[in-house]
């Protein structure tokens, strides 16, 4: 074999071999959900605690929600938060929504002006209730305003991942700030090497509505509510708050 020759087969090895070790560097970040898919743990309750862990250390990860998939902190950290926000390279003036794993959190961190009825008949689910906050809530959260946005997605790993931290999650969603939402972990390979962990929830919709992200609406004045983002659930959700409960909309 010439020299040229040679040096350009070792040329092309380290390559692939560079390749391959950082393609096994990302995999080693990745936690898989799917059945008969190899990751790190084995059931779902390993895979919580090796989120869990992530997260109690500070750290940013990647999560499927009943939506699309989203980037996840611990609300209360604000170092965590800070991060979050540099990852997404969105604008620290936008609000980020937090994750809780059960109806009852909710009055913990928001000022309900709601039925509890009202609560379980949208939650859990692909809608994303907006209160005042309470101040219990991180203050470097969203400091400029009273609101707050609070999620239960109808997902069991994240509403387990919520009660296994038993605090909220910061929860924005998975790309760079207005870029096209994802429903696959590959749709944000991009982000990878920021985050600490990647949990590979498989293909979340195939309907290109669910890249609508959720429903956002407004209840903090009792017996009315505002539409902020229409969302993936919008008929369902106007139908309960209008039609069930009889809450007058108000325009945005």
């Amino acid at each position: 074999m010439s020299a040229i020759l040679s040096n350009a087969v070792i040329g092309i090895f380290t390559r692939s071999r560079n390749s391959l070790q950082y393609l096994g560097t990302k995999m080693k970040k990745v936690v898989s959900l799917v059945e008969g898919h190899e990751g790190l743990g084995g059931g779902l309750s390993q895979q919580v605690i090796i989120a869990t862990k992530s997260l109690k250390c500070g750290r940013v990860i990647a999560v499927p929600t009943d939506t699309i998939y989203g980037v996840a902190s611990l609300a209360q950290n604000s170092e965590a938060v800070n991060a979050l926000y540099d990852i997404k390279q969105r604008d620290f003036s936008k609000p980020i929504a937090i994750c809780v794993g059960d109806i009852i959190d909710i009055y913990k961190w928001g000022n309900v002006t709601v039925s509890n009825d009202l609560l379980a008949d949208l939650l859990p689910g692909p809608v994303t209730l907006v209160f005042e906050r309470t101040a219990d809530l991180n203050p470097n959260l969203n400091p400029g305003t009273t609101l707050v946005g609070i999620r239960i997605p109808n997902h069991s790993f994240i509403r387990q991942l919520a009660q296994s931290c038993g605090e909220p999650l910061a929860l924005t969603s998975a790309n760079i700030s207005s870029s096209q939402s994802t429903l696959t972990v590959q749709e944000f390979q991009d982000l990878w090497p920021k985050l600490d962990l990647i949990v590979d929830g498989g293909t979340l919709s195939d309907d290109p509505k669910s890249r609508l992200g959720s429903t956002v609406v407004d209840l903090s004045k009792a017996g009315k509510f505002t539409i902020i983002r229409n969302g993936s659930a919008y008929k369902s959700t106007v139908d309960i708050l209008a039609g069930k409960y009889n809450l007058t909309e108000e325009d945005r």
